[in-house]
């Protein structure tokens, strides 16, 4: 367990943080330089802060404190979450946000933090730009076709389809730079990750973006649960048997590719078609078998990125009888 002289949680907001320390104070402070200073000077050796992963905004206090030093823990909300049901806690507010998350941290072990490599946060910024392109475009597509079915002049069309040029060039030039990006974080841990039949290059960096580098998790359960496709189970006493399902708590955005991908692998990747046709055999469904697909490429991706060594379409694994 947690053995800390103080324990600060944080409810961090846009433009202001709210601290209470284990004995229930309650301070606040600007969530600019100038209170990252004030909160500073307030911290005892050995403390320990822990706030919520909350987009952007915690990211500045976080790097700040870790730079001086600091023990620092970011928490997933939804752990924040379920521990304030738990609780019983009734209060919304910044205050009464930061004491749970102060309880959360003395009654819960927590991990310490550390920022991932500019490389890593460069790349992330980067593939949300480009998800909002994408969904621009996606738009400017749409309008032109509802515009096509009106009989809409040419010419107004025809703004909106160099508009769609202009915004896919961009994205190609977006997704080349993302590429470079991660080439010069790992080339050879992307190049690897990409010998995986059915996992191309936008998607492998988007793994290795988004786990910054596999190198904060120990097996390949972990990874899955992560990104969410752990399978949970519904189900209590006669009159509750719900189906199982992912849980759906990670990234939205890998386990989009992740099943685009799976795709290709179970036509093309001849473990991932065993699984795939052997699922089909047993009467599953085939938005199921994809989805152990997906579960069995980031196994494999685990796998590679541990090993260091490309993917060999040859490979099985046996077990030895005794």
């Amino acid at each position: 367990m947690n053995s800390y002289t103080e324990y600060f949680g944080i409810d961090i907001s846009k433009q202001t943080f709210d601290v209470v320390n284990q004995s229930g104070k309650h301070w606040q402070y600007e969530n600019t330089k100038k209170g990252f200073l004030k909160f500073k000077r307030t911290i005892k050796v050995d403390s320990i802060c822990v706030m919520e992963a909350t987009g952007i905004y915690h990211l500045p206090l976080a790097k700040y404190l870790h730079s001086k030093d600091v023990n620092i823990s970011v928490v997933n909300p939804t752990r924040i979450k379920r521990y304030s049901q738990m609780t019983l806690n009734r209060n919304k507010t910044d205050k009464s946000d930061a004491k749970i998350i102060s309880s959360y941290a003395q009654n819960q072990e927590v991990e310490l933090w550390k920022p991932a490599p500019d490389l890593i946060e460069q790349g992330k910024d980067l593939v949300q730009i480009i998800e909002q392109y994408i969904e621009f475009r996606a738009g400017l597509k749409n309008k032109k076709d509802g515009l096509k079915s009106k009989n809409t002049t040419k010419s107004l069309i025809k703004i909106i389809e160099n508009q769609i040029d202009s915004i896919s060039i961009e994205i190609d030039e977006l997704q080349q730079k993302l590429i470079q990006m991660v080439k010069e974080y790992d080339s050879k841990l992307l190049q690897n990750i990409t010998s995986i039949v059915g996992i191309g290059q936008n998607t492998a960096a988007l793994l290795i973006l988004t786990s910054d580098g596999f190198i904060n998790f120990d097996s390949a359960k972990q990874l899955c649960s992560y990104f969410g496709l752990a399978p949970t189970e519904y189900s209590s006493g006669t009159s509750i048997n719900g189906s199982r399902k992912i849980s759906k708590m990670g990234n939205p955005l890998v386990r989009k590719k992740l099943f685009m991908c799976s795709l290709q692998a179970s036509r093309y990747n001849k473990s991932c078609i065993d699984l795939y046709q052997r699922l089909l055999a047993k009467g599953k469904p085939k938005k199921v078998a994809l989805i152990a697909v997906v579960n069995k490429l980031l196994k494999i991706v685990f796998a590679i990125s541990k090993s260091g060594l490309p993917y060999d379409r040859e490979y099985k694994s046996f077990v030895v009888k005794r």
